[in-house]
Protein backbone atom coordinates (compact mmCIF):
# COMPACT_ATOMS: atom_id res chain seq x y z
CA UNK A 1 0.00 0.00 0.00
CA UNK A 2 1.24 3.36 -1.08
CA UNK A 3 0.95 4.88 2.63
CA UNK A 4 0.24 8.63 2.66
CA UNK A 5 0.50 10.32 5.97
CA UNK A 6 -0.62 13.51 7.41
CA UNK A 7 1.07 14.69 10.81
CA UNK A 8 -1.18 16.98 13.04
CA UNK A 9 -0.70 17.87 16.56
CA UNK A 10 -3.04 19.45 18.99
CA UNK A 11 -2.34 21.72 22.01
CA UNK A 12 -5.38 23.33 24.02
CA UNK A 13 -4.29 26.66 24.75
CA UNK A 14 -7.07 27.69 27.70
CA UNK A 15 -10.05 25.90 26.16
CA UNK A 16 -13.12 26.09 28.52
CA UNK A 17 -14.96 22.38 28.62
CA UNK A 18 -18.44 21.54 30.51
CA UNK A 19 -18.15 18.26 31.95
CA UNK A 20 -15.64 16.73 34.52
CA UNK A 21 -12.64 17.65 32.67
CA UNK A 22 -12.25 21.46 34.89
CA UNK A 23 -13.81 20.29 38.65
CA UNK A 24 -14.19 22.08 40.89
CA UNK A 25 -15.84 24.89 38.90
CA UNK A 26 -19.92 25.43 39.08
CA UNK A 27 -21.03 27.61 36.20
CA UNK A 28 -18.47 27.63 32.66
CA UNK A 29 -18.19 31.84 33.29
CA UNK A 30 -16.55 30.89 36.66
CA UNK A 31 -14.03 28.53 34.47
CA UNK A 32 -13.15 31.30 32.12
CA UNK A 33 -12.96 33.47 35.05
CA UNK A 34 -10.00 31.19 36.35
CA UNK A 35 -8.54 30.33 32.58
CA UNK A 36 -8.81 33.98 31.92
CA UNK A 37 -7.19 35.79 34.63
CA UNK A 38 -4.48 38.29 33.17
CA UNK A 39 -1.65 36.91 35.65
CA UNK A 40 -2.42 33.05 34.95
CA UNK A 41 -2.75 33.84 31.48
CA UNK A 42 0.39 36.15 31.68
CA UNK A 43 2.63 32.54 33.30
CA UNK A 44 0.95 30.97 30.15
CA UNK A 45 2.00 33.09 27.60
CA UNK A 46 5.80 33.14 28.83
CA UNK A 47 5.89 29.08 29.07
CA UNK A 48 4.29 28.98 25.19
CA UNK A 49 6.91 31.81 24.31
CA UNK A 50 10.24 29.86 26.30
CA UNK A 51 9.32 26.02 25.33
CA UNK A 52 6.38 25.31 23.34
CA UNK A 53 6.30 28.08 20.66
CA UNK A 54 10.06 27.54 19.66
CA UNK A 55 10.05 24.05 19.74
CA UNK A 56 7.68 23.99 16.93
CA UNK A 57 9.43 27.06 15.02
CA UNK A 58 12.39 25.09 14.93
CA UNK A 59 10.99 21.76 13.11
CA UNK A 60 13.93 20.58 10.92
CA UNK A 61 10.70 19.08 8.69
CA UNK A 62 8.29 22.04 8.54
CA UNK A 63 5.50 20.04 6.78
CA UNK A 64 3.06 19.46 8.99
CA UNK A 65 0.02 21.71 11.18
CA UNK A 66 -0.67 21.79 14.54
CA UNK A 67 -3.69 23.57 15.92
CA UNK A 68 -3.71 25.72 19.42
CA UNK A 69 -7.34 24.68 20.97
CA UNK A 70 -8.13 28.39 21.91
CA UNK A 71 -11.35 29.56 24.20
CA UNK A 72 -13.72 31.30 21.99
CA UNK A 73 -14.34 33.46 25.04
CA UNK A 74 -10.79 34.55 25.49
CA UNK A 75 -10.55 38.50 25.80
CA UNK A 76 -9.79 39.90 22.53
CA UNK A 77 -6.37 41.72 23.34
CA UNK A 78 -4.42 37.92 24.45
CA UNK A 79 -6.10 36.34 21.04
CA UNK A 80 -3.93 39.08 18.92
CA UNK A 81 -1.43 38.75 21.29
CA UNK A 82 -1.40 34.82 20.46
CA UNK A 83 -1.99 35.77 16.87
CA UNK A 84 1.18 37.80 16.93
CA UNK A 85 3.41 35.14 18.47
CA UNK A 86 2.64 32.43 15.99
CA UNK A 87 2.15 34.58 12.46
CA UNK A 88 5.78 33.17 11.76
CA UNK A 89 5.33 29.71 12.61
CA UNK A 90 2.92 28.47 9.12
CA UNK A 91 2.38 25.32 10.81
CA UNK A 92 0.44 27.02 13.62
CA UNK A 93 -3.00 26.77 13.42
CA UNK A 94 -5.75 28.38 15.84
CA UNK A 95 -8.43 27.51 16.29
CA UNK A 96 -11.66 28.88 18.55
CA UNK A 97 -13.70 26.66 20.40
CA UNK A 98 -16.76 27.57 22.56
CA UNK A 99 -17.18 25.99 25.88
CA UNK A 100 -18.10 22.45 25.23
CA UNK A 101 -17.46 18.47 26.13
CA UNK A 102 -13.64 18.31 26.25
CA UNK A 103 -13.18 15.59 23.31
CA UNK A 104 -15.82 16.86 21.57
CA UNK A 105 -14.21 20.20 20.91
CA UNK A 106 -10.72 18.37 20.06
CA UNK A 107 -12.76 15.90 17.51
CA UNK A 108 -14.24 18.99 16.05
CA UNK A 109 -10.68 20.75 15.86
CA UNK A 110 -9.16 17.97 14.19
CA UNK A 111 -12.01 17.39 11.65
CA UNK A 112 -11.20 20.59 10.05
CA UNK A 113 -8.56 19.64 8.62
CA UNK A 114 -9.15 18.48 5.14
CA UNK A 115 -7.85 14.80 4.47
CA UNK A 116 -7.93 14.54 1.09
CA UNK A 117 -4.52 13.04 -0.44
CA UNK A 118 -3.82 11.06 2.76
CA UNK A 119 -4.69 7.69 3.27
CA UNK A 120 -3.82 7.94 7.09
CA UNK A 121 -2.95 10.57 9.71
CA UNK A 122 -0.58 10.48 12.98
CA UNK A 123 -1.96 12.93 15.49
CA UNK A 124 0.43 13.95 18.53
CA UNK A 125 -0.37 16.02 21.44
CA UNK A 126 1.54 18.05 23.57
CA UNK A 127 1.06 21.07 26.18
CA UNK A 128 1.73 24.79 25.57
CA UNK A 129 3.72 24.64 28.22
CA UNK A 130 6.32 21.60 26.98
CA UNK A 131 9.06 21.43 24.14
CA UNK A 132 9.52 19.21 21.37
CA UNK A 133 13.03 18.41 20.31
CA UNK A 134 13.94 19.82 16.65
CA UNK A 135 13.31 16.79 14.96
CA UNK A 136 10.61 15.16 16.42
CA UNK A 137 8.76 15.94 13.12
CA UNK A 138 11.07 14.06 10.66
CA UNK A 139 11.45 11.29 13.15
CA UNK A 140 7.45 10.92 13.24
CA UNK A 141 7.18 10.79 9.50
CA UNK A 142 9.80 8.06 9.61
CA UNK A 143 8.92 5.87 13.02
CA UNK A 144 4.80 6.09 12.79
CA UNK A 145 4.11 4.27 9.42
CA UNK A 146 6.40 1.50 10.22
CA UNK A 147 5.28 1.01 13.77
CA UNK A 148 1.78 0.95 11.84
CA UNK A 149 2.72 -2.01 9.84
CA UNK A 150 4.11 -3.85 12.39
CA UNK A 151 0.21 -4.51 13.76
CA UNK A 152 -1.48 -3.88 10.50
CA UNK A 153 -1.74 -0.09 8.76
CA UNK A 154 -5.80 -0.58 8.82
CA UNK A 155 -5.12 -0.30 12.60
CA UNK A 156 -4.40 2.41 14.96
CA UNK A 157 -1.42 2.55 16.67
CA UNK A 158 0.63 4.77 19.35
CA UNK A 159 3.74 6.20 19.71
CA UNK A 160 5.34 7.17 22.79
CA UNK A 161 8.51 9.06 23.52
CA UNK A 162 9.69 7.85 27.03
CA UNK A 163 13.13 10.03 27.09
CA UNK A 164 13.27 13.48 28.12
CA UNK A 165 13.50 15.85 30.56
CA UNK A 166 11.71 16.95 33.23
CA UNK A 167 12.21 20.95 34.29
CA UNK A 168 11.18 21.50 38.16
CA UNK A 169 10.97 24.65 40.00
CA UNK A 170 11.52 23.56 43.93
CA UNK A 171 12.66 25.50 46.56
CA UNK A 172 13.55 28.65 44.14
CA UNK A 173 15.97 26.56 42.31
CA UNK A 174 14.72 25.43 38.84
CA UNK A 175 16.17 21.51 37.72
CA UNK A 176 16.19 20.44 34.90
CA UNK A 177 16.79 16.23 35.01
CA UNK A 178 16.41 13.36 32.34
CA UNK A 179 13.92 10.84 32.72
CA UNK A 180 12.97 7.66 30.96
CA UNK A 181 9.61 6.82 31.49
CA UNK A 182 7.62 3.24 32.18
CA UNK A 183 4.59 4.49 30.25
CA UNK A 184 3.66 7.00 27.84
CA UNK A 185 3.68 10.85 28.39
CA UNK A 186 1.86 13.37 27.27
CA UNK A 187 4.19 15.50 25.67
CA UNK A 188 4.22 13.96 21.88
CA UNK A 189 1.78 11.26 22.27
CA UNK A 190 0.93 10.24 18.70
CA UNK A 191 -1.49 7.72 16.91
CA UNK A 192 -1.60 6.54 13.48
CA UNK A 193 -4.37 5.59 11.92
CA UNK A 194 -6.31 5.36 8.55
CA UNK A 195 -8.23 8.60 7.74
CA UNK A 196 -11.47 6.76 8.13
CA UNK A 197 -10.80 6.12 11.65
CA UNK A 198 -12.30 9.75 12.97
CA UNK A 199 -10.49 9.84 16.01
CA UNK A 200 -7.32 10.87 17.52
CA UNK A 201 -4.55 10.88 20.23
CA UNK A 202 -6.95 12.35 23.17
CA UNK A 203 -9.32 9.25 22.26
CA UNK A 204 -8.00 7.68 25.56
CA UNK A 205 -5.28 9.28 28.63
CA UNK A 206 -1.81 8.98 27.21
CA UNK A 207 -1.11 6.54 30.18
CA UNK A 208 -2.95 4.24 29.15
CA UNK A 209 -2.66 4.13 25.27
CA UNK A 210 -0.83 0.58 25.62
CA UNK A 211 -3.79 -0.91 26.69
CA UNK A 212 -6.39 0.06 24.19
CA UNK A 213 -3.75 0.66 21.10
CA UNK A 214 -0.83 -1.94 19.63
CA UNK A 215 1.75 0.93 21.03
CA UNK A 216 5.26 1.72 20.21
CA UNK A 217 8.03 3.47 22.69
CA UNK A 218 11.45 5.54 22.03
CA UNK A 219 13.70 5.51 24.50
CA UNK A 220 16.78 6.36 22.59
CA UNK A 221 15.52 10.01 21.58
CA UNK A 222 15.39 12.95 24.04
CA UNK A 223 12.47 14.08 22.32
CA UNK A 224 10.41 16.54 25.23
CA UNK A 225 10.98 18.66 27.46
CA UNK A 226 8.32 18.60 30.68
CA UNK A 227 7.50 21.81 32.83
CA UNK A 228 6.28 21.47 36.43
CA UNK A 229 4.99 24.46 37.97
CA UNK A 230 2.03 26.04 39.78
CA UNK A 231 -0.73 25.99 37.15
CA UNK A 232 -0.04 22.01 35.79
CA UNK A 233 -3.70 21.18 35.76
CA UNK A 234 -2.85 17.57 36.60
CA UNK A 235 -0.73 16.42 39.78
CA UNK A 236 2.84 15.59 37.24
CA UNK A 237 4.61 12.25 38.41
CA UNK A 238 7.07 10.49 37.06
CA UNK A 239 6.18 6.45 36.11
CA UNK A 240 9.95 5.82 35.52
CA UNK A 241 13.26 6.19 35.86
CA UNK A 242 15.26 9.81 37.25
CA UNK A 243 18.91 9.25 35.13
CA UNK A 244 21.89 10.50 36.66
CA UNK A 245 23.75 12.78 34.00
CA UNK A 246 26.12 15.69 34.95
CA UNK A 247 25.25 19.02 33.84
CA UNK A 248 27.88 19.25 30.92
CA UNK A 249 26.44 16.39 29.37
CA UNK A 250 22.70 17.69 30.10
CA UNK A 251 23.47 21.01 28.70
CA UNK A 252 25.20 19.01 25.41
CA UNK A 253 22.29 16.59 24.31
CA UNK A 254 19.43 20.14 24.63
CA UNK A 255 21.76 22.25 22.28
CA UNK A 256 21.67 18.90 19.89
CA UNK A 257 18.70 18.19 20.58
CA UNK A 258 16.64 21.39 21.34
CA UNK A 259 18.81 24.32 19.72
CA UNK A 260 19.56 25.73 23.46
CA UNK A 261 21.96 25.25 26.63
CA UNK A 262 20.57 24.51 29.73
CA UNK A 263 20.77 28.09 30.74
CA UNK A 264 17.95 28.92 28.47
CA UNK A 265 15.69 25.72 30.03
CA UNK A 266 15.86 27.66 33.32
CA UNK A 267 13.65 30.81 32.54
CA UNK A 268 10.39 29.02 34.12
CA UNK A 269 9.18 32.73 35.69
Amino acid sequence: MDLRNQVIGLIRFSFATIGNFYPGFDTIEDMEAFLFAPDRLERRFRLFEVYCLPSLAQQTDPDFTCILLVGANMPAEWKERLRALCADVPAIRITEAEPQHHYAGIRAAFAEIPTEGFTHRTTFRFDDDDALDNGFIARLKEVAPRAAALGGIDNPTAIAHNLGFYLERRDDKTLVYPTCERTPISVGAALIAPVSWRDNIYKVDHRQLPQFFNAWSDTQHYAYVRTIHQDNKANPHRTGEKLQLPNKEIDAILRENFGRKLGAFKHID
